[in-house]
């Protein structure tokens, strides 16, 4: 004889072939204890209850049972010693969920369909409230959130740069030429400011480098720049202050980005270093999220655009994402940038399921087997 398992939100039941209830264990009737059996089934945990109900089950002759979940199925094969099959979802399973509340009822474990509904809700809000304590507790979550504020924070320095440039640019418009660095050009801006005040002493105290001193001293011989009142530039002065803080600010979430993704990933953070670690955990929506992904898709994580764009004109897919950063793919030469990236891939992709499930540290093993690869491909050349 045959029956179906059904792990149910009030208990484990057995269906028979003739979609009657042959027997069942019932979940103690508190939403606590309700909300540690859908947690325990969430993880992909066995219930006690479901090895209590095929041992009856099997006294009383039935020899062949039906699971909705491989890993129940499998669990009870290797305990029980009895014959499982697999059918996701069980036609006695798609039956009974199409009215719980009067199954529960029927069989006794509540007295009335409010019952039923009031019991439900406390348990799955108790479990959503775990879940999200769970979620929040974790290390890769205060990792997704800096890379974004890390994000925003330098969309804003570039911003704040894009108008100074116009702004101070009325004054000293050839500065925006002479400097490269954004971060020079605001100490220019805030602690002179004045053209009359620039000179290699007072430009060689902000720390600039000679060859960006140079420059300026060239360009003020030149320069065309508009005369301005004290007060328009005193104005300028201070937006260029707060775009300095946003410097000193955006050095120090890296320092915590770097610390945090060591702790969280150090294998990761090991092959990819902290900053791209941490990118490809916020892409991935998670450590454990990008653990489960194959290569071929860490290989283009942050180029998803790019990839539906080639699906559907039928053009070349990219070779890589935001693994583009990383040295060993951007130094490599053009025509071997696709291997390269496969091959960093892969082993990116070792290095989240090692963090993920066992927190051992092979950062040094896998980089040598990285390097040792990559050599390999170069050699091709």
């Amino acid at each position: 004889m045959r029956c179906t398992i059904l792990e149910l939100i009030f208990g484990v039941l057995a269906v028979g072939d003739d979609s009657k209830v042959v027997d069942w264990k019932p979940f103690p009737g508190k939403p606590a204890e309700i909300a540690d059996r859908l947690e325990k089934l969430s993880r992909g945990e066995v219930l006690d209850e479901v090895f209590t109900l095929v041992e009856r089950l099997k006294a009383k002759g039935f020899n062949l049972f039906v699971f909705e979940r491989e890993s129940s199925a499998r669990a009870v094969r290797d305990e029980l010693g009895v014959k499982t099959l697999v059918e996701t979802p069980s036609q006695a399973g798609r039956m009974f969920r199409r009215d719980l509340a009067s199954k529960a009822v029927e069989l006794g474990f509540v007295k009335n369909r409010d019952e039923y509904l009031r019991l439900v809700r406390e348990a799955l809000d108790l479990l959503a409230r775990r879940v999200i304590r769970e979620r929040s507790g974790r290390g890769d979550i205060y990792v997704i959130q800096a890379v974004h504020a890390l994000d925003e924070l330098n969309k804003t320095i570039n911003l704040f740069y894009s108008r100074l440039r116009e702004w101070y640019g009325l004054y000293f418009p050839e500065l925006s030429d002479a400097i490269e660095e954004p971060e020079e050009y605001f100490k220019v801006v805030a602690e002179i400011g004045w053209r009359e005040d620039m000179d290699r002493e007072s430009l060689s105290k902000l720390g600039l480098r000679e060859k960006s001193v140079k420059s300026i001293l060239r360009a003020l011989k030149t320069s065309i720049g508009a005369e301005v009142d004290r007060s328009d530039i005193e104005e300028i002065r201070r937006v260029a202050e707060a775009a300095l803080q946003l410097f000193k600010l955006r050095d120090r979430l890296e320092r915590y980005l770097e610390k945090r993704v060591r702790e969280v990933a150090p294998n990761l953070c090991g092959l990819a270093g902290p900053i791209l670690a941490a990118k490809l955990i916020a892409q991935a929506g998670g450590l454990e999220a990008l653990s489960k992904m194959p290569a071929s898709t860490v290989q283009v994580l942050g180029a998803e655009k790019a990839l539906f764009r080639a699906l559907r004109t039928g053009s070349k897919p990219p070779k890589h994402g935001v693994i583009f950063q990383h040295p060993l793919v951007r130094q490599s030469p053009r025509r071997l940038r696709g291997k390269v990236s496969r091959i960093l891939a892969a082993k990116l992709a070792i290095a989240a399921r090692i963090d993920a499930f066992t927190g051992e540290d092979m950062s040094e093993r896998l980089k040598e087997e990285l390097k040792q690869r990559v050599a390999e491909v170069l050699q091709q050349r």
